[in-house]
């Protein structure tokens, strides 16, 4: 069966005079992301600024039922107790925020990046205006688990920044415990991950650690001292309570001057660095717990940066 081109996919652009942010709509019967792991709403392709490309597809092939088949800043709820999965029995619904309902297989534990048959996905609302957009999203699932999630992204006028709102409101009658985390597929202009880059977190760390043979947790710095072709990397960076000050990060292309950062105004319980070379991914996670009738609302800024001077190696 033939992919459809990337021109096929429904999308929207969100301009302010500096920076132009294209992403796609969720759509059920020909969204370019229709798996089952990360919040459709909200997926960003790419974001021009100053003649700086920023993001990218993390596979060459496109497959939109793959479970990663995303780019930019996508985000996954639940990433390992979705709502309403321990109770299910096998082929009865589960709830996957952002996703819809989902039918439970035989296997007890659940998989993130296993593959669960869509009983009905959730129906969105779109709002958009020239510099934002508003993704709203209410679903009524079986035995007591409800929500309403609303979704905002907004262009900082005259800035190369946006905004990402979130309010999440719990509308059944079961308590709602789960994790929230942005993946962060971050890649610039096009530029392979490795020594071009440098990742910048909020907190340093006394003597140097080593990410396996190919790169270096020093000072504040994650550095990698070749090409990872083939290879992955993959770090808990920080696991622990009210780290709230470590909710940012920064990847920078030393080759071209540019660098994304963003910075999150929930209390993490823990970041995660993940990366290959299509993207490096810095991932802060955050609770979100609330009880029926409660609303948690959190937000993160990205800004995009152009005007540092390249570093030719």
């Amino acid at each position: 069966m033939p992919r459809a081109s990337s021109t096929d996919y429904p999308r929207l652009e969100l301009h302010n005079g500096v920076l132009r942010v294209s992403m796609y709509l969720p759509d059920a019967q020909r969204g370019y992301y229709r798996g089952t792991r990360f919040d459709w709403s909200g997926l960003i392709e790419r974001v021009e600024c100053h003649g700086h490309r920023f993001y990218g597809p993390l596979h060459n092939q496109h497959d939109p039922y793959r479970h990663d088949s995303v780019s930019g800043p996508a985000e996954e709820f639940a990433m390992f107790h979705p709502m309403g999965f321990a109770e299910a029995q096998p082929g009865e619904s589960f709830v996957k925020v952002g996703v819809g309902l989902l039918a439970r297989g035989e296997n007890d534990k659940y998989r993130f990046d296993g593959e669960y048959r869509m009983v009905r996905p959730g129906e969105w609302d779109v709002e958009r205006g020239p510099a934002s957009v508003t993704f709203t999203q209410a679903l009524h699932g079986e035995r007591g688990w409800a929500y309403l999630y609303r979704k905002t992204i907004r262009l900082h006028e005259g800035q190369t920044a946006f905004v990402i709102e979130h309010h999440l409101e719990n509308l059944g009658t079961k308590t709602i415990d789960i994790t929230n985390y942005n993946h962060n597929f971050t890649i610039i202009d096009d530029v392979p991950y490795g020594p071009d880059y440098v990742v910048e977190l909020p907190f340093s760390t006394d003597a140097p650690v080593p990410l396996g043979e190919i790169a270096l947790f020093r000072g504040d710095q994650i550095d990698v001292h070749r090409p990872l072709d083939d290879l992955a990397l993959w770090w808990p960076v920080f696991k622990g309570a009210d780290p709230g000050t470590y909710n940012a990060a920064v990847v920078r292309n030393r080759r071209t001057g540019t660098a994304v950062a963003f910075r999150g105004d929930a209390p993490i319980t823990q970041m995660v660095f993940w990366a290959v070379e299509r993207a490096a991914c810095p991932e802060p996670f955050i609770r979100i717990y609330l009880e029926p009738g409660r609303t948690q609302t959190w937000s993160t800024t990205y800004r995009f940066i152009v005007d540092a001077a390249p570093n030719h190696p």
